[in-house]
C-alpha cells in the first residue's frame, strides 16, 4: 500500500498508490432511498451538433458536413465508462436548430429509440459494451436552456433558430409547449431581475465551464483568467508515475458564490427552484495533453467529475426522469471525492416525511434531517477525508445556517416557512496519495461534495 509524502510536501509517494478507477460505478451502488433509486445525469453537455464543440470543428467543412465521429465516439465512450444513466443534451441552436429533430439522438448502430405513446421519439439508448445503458434527451443552449425537449419548436430551421435564441418569457413558453424543462445555464451571469422574468423551473449552482473560461473567471467569479488553465498544466507531468490527471479538478474548484446567491434569491421569494451542476463538455477547453495521455478537457474526465442524482422509481423511463428533475428530486454530487452512499436530506414531522422537491405544512416538533454518506470502497488504508455538513433555511428573511456538523447524522428544527436544503462540504484526504510530485497539501483543502435541492415547508 502506498505511502503519502510527508506534511504536504513536494515528492512522490515511496509505492504505487492504489489503483485509480477510472470510470464510475453504478448509480445503484449510492443505494435506495425510501424505495427510489438513483439515476447519475449529466444536465448541460455538447455534441457535435454544438458549433463550438470539438475544438471548433464538429461539422467539417463549415458546419454543414457529417459530424465529427471521433470526437462523437468519445462522448458515446464516455457515458458508457462513466456510467451516465441520462444525459440531458445542449446543443448550440447554430446548429441543431437546422436539423431534424431525430438526427439529434445521435443514434448509432445497436442504439434503441424511446417513443412516447403517440410514436415520436423522446430519448434514445445507447447499450454500452460494458453492459450499462446510457439515456440520451435533446436540448439547447443559447441565452436560455431548454432541457429534454419531445420536439423541435415550431417554424422552419431559421423560425426555430429564432426561438431558440429568444431571451424572455415568450420564448420561455414555446419551450414548454414542446414539452421541455426550462433551464438557465450559467447563473452566475445572470441577474434576479431577470430570472424573475423569466421563472424557469431551474437553474445551474455551479458550472464548470465557468471555472476554467478565462473570459467568465475575472468577469463574473473574480478570478484569475488563467488560474484554472496553469492548475491543470501541473497534471501534464509525464515523468510522474504517481499524479492521477483526474484530479485536475481540485485544482480549481470552488463553490460557484454568484450562483448560489443568485439560487438563495429565488428561494427566499417562495420560489420553487431546482438546482442543478453543469458539466458544459465539448471537448474544446483545456486541449492539453494530461499524464495520462488524455486530453485535459476529455468527456470522459469532465462527466466523471460530478453529476445530478435523480430519485426514480424506474432509471430507464425518461419521463420519470424528467419530472423528478423538474421537480428538484435530486443532489448533486462531485463524484471526482468519492461515490456517495446512502445520502439521505428530508424533513419528518410525526409519521410524515418529505424528500427534496417535496412540499411539507409546518409542523411542531418537524426536524430536517441530513445523513452523511459514506465513501464507496473506500481502501481504509488511506487518510480518512474530513466532513462538515450545513443546514440551511432560506426564507423571506436571508439565508440561515441552523446547523453545521461532521454527521454521521445532522438535525434541525423544520417547523417555519422556508426552503431547507444541505450542502456537504470534504476535505479529499485520502487522495494525496495520487498527487505526486504536487505533495499531499492540496488534498487538505475544502470542497463541495453534495448539494441537495430543498424540502419546503409552506
Amino acid at each position: 500500500m502506498g505511502l503519502i509524502a510527508c506534511g504536504g510536501a513536494k515528492g512522490s509517494p515511496d509505492a504505487a498508490p492504489p489503483a485509480w478507477q477510472k470510470g464510475l460505478p453504478p448509480a445503484s451502488m449510492m443505494g435506495t432511498t425510501r424505495g427510489l433509486s438513483p439515476a447519475r445525469g449529466i444536465i448541460h453537455l455538447h455534441s457535435p451538433y454544438s458549433h463550438d464543440a470539438c475544438d471548433g470543428n464538429p461539422r467539417p467543412p463549415n458546419d454543414t458536413g457529417p459530424v465529427d465521429e471521433t470526437c462523437l465516439s468519445h462522448q458515446r465512450l464516455a457515458l458508457c465508462t462513466d456510467r451516465i444513466d441520462f444525459a440531458a443534451m445542449t446543443d448550440h441552436a447554430d446548429t441543431m436548430a437546422e436539423a431534424d429533430f431525430p438526427l439529434l439522438f445521435l443514434m448509432r448502430e445497436g442504439d434503441e429509440a424511446v417513443n412516447a405513446q403517440d410514436g415520436h421519439q423522446i430519448a434514445s439508448k445507447i447499450h454500452c459494451d460494458n453492459g450499462h445503458t446510457a439515456l440520451v434527451m435533446v436540448g439547447t443552449e443559447n441565452a436560455i436552456m431548454p432541457i429534454m425537449l419531445d420536439h423541435h419548436v415550431p417554424g422552419d430551421a431559421a423560425a426555430r433558430r429564432t426561438i431558440y435564441k429568444t431571451d424572455d418569457a415568450t420564448a420561455v413558453t414555446a419551450f414548454h409547449d414542446a414539452g421541455a424543462t426550462v433551464w438557465i445555464a450559467h447563473t452566475e451571469q445572470q441577474t434576479k431581475p431577470h430570472l424573475d422574468l423569466l421563472q424557469p423551473d431551474g437553474i445551474e449552482l455551479y458550472n464548470l465551464h465557468a471555472n476554467i473560461d478565462p473570459d467568465i473567471r475575472p468577469m463574473y467569479l473574480g478570478l484569475d483568467a488563467s488560474g484554472a488553465i496553469q492548475a491543470v498544466a501541473e497534471f501534464a507531468d509525464t515523468g510522474d508515475p504517481y499524479i492521477q490527471p483526474d484530479l485536475a479538478l481540485i485544482s480549481f474548484l470552488l463553490p460557484n458564490g454568484p450562483a448560489l446567491d443568485r439560487w438563495n434569491e429565488q428561494l427566499a421569494e417562495g420560489r420553487h427552484l431546482p438546482a442543478s451542476a453543469g458539466t458544459d463538455a465539448h471537448e474544446n477547453a483545456l486541449p492539453l495533453m494530461l499524464a495520462d495521455g488524455e486530453r485535459g478537457d476529455s468527456y470522459r474526465r469532465m462527466i466523471r467529475w460530478f453529476a445530478n442524482v435523480a430519485l426514480v422509481a424506474d432509471p430507464d423511463d425518461p419521463t420519470q426522469i424528467e419530472a423528478a428533475v423538474k421537480a428538484g428530486r435530486f443532489f448533486v454530487a462531485f463524484e471526482i471525492f468519492g461515490t456517495p452512499v446512502g445520502f439521505d436530506a428530508a424533513i419528518h414531522a410525526g409519521g410524515s416525511v418529505a424528500g427534496m422537491g417535496d412540499t411539507i405544512a409546518p409542523t411542531a416538533g418537524a426536524t430536517f434531517d441530513v445523513t452523511l454518506p459514506t465513501i464507496l470502497d473506500l481502501d481504509p488504508s488511506l487518510p480518512a477525508p474530513e466532513f462538515a455538513i450545513t443546514i440551511y433555511r432560506i426564507d423571506g428573511g436571508g439565508v440561515h445556517a441552523l446547523a453545521t456538523g461532521p454527521g454521521p447524522t445532522l438535525s434541525a428544527p423544520a417547523d417555519q416557512p422556508g426552503a431547507y436544503r444541505a450542502e456537504i462540504h470534504i476535505k479529499p484526504h485520502h487522495l494525496g496519495v495520487y498527487l505526486g510530485h504536487l505533495g499531499t497539501a492540496p488534498a487538505d483543502g475544502d470542497f463541495p461534495w453534495i448539494y441537495s435541492n430543498p424540502v419546503y415547508v409552506e
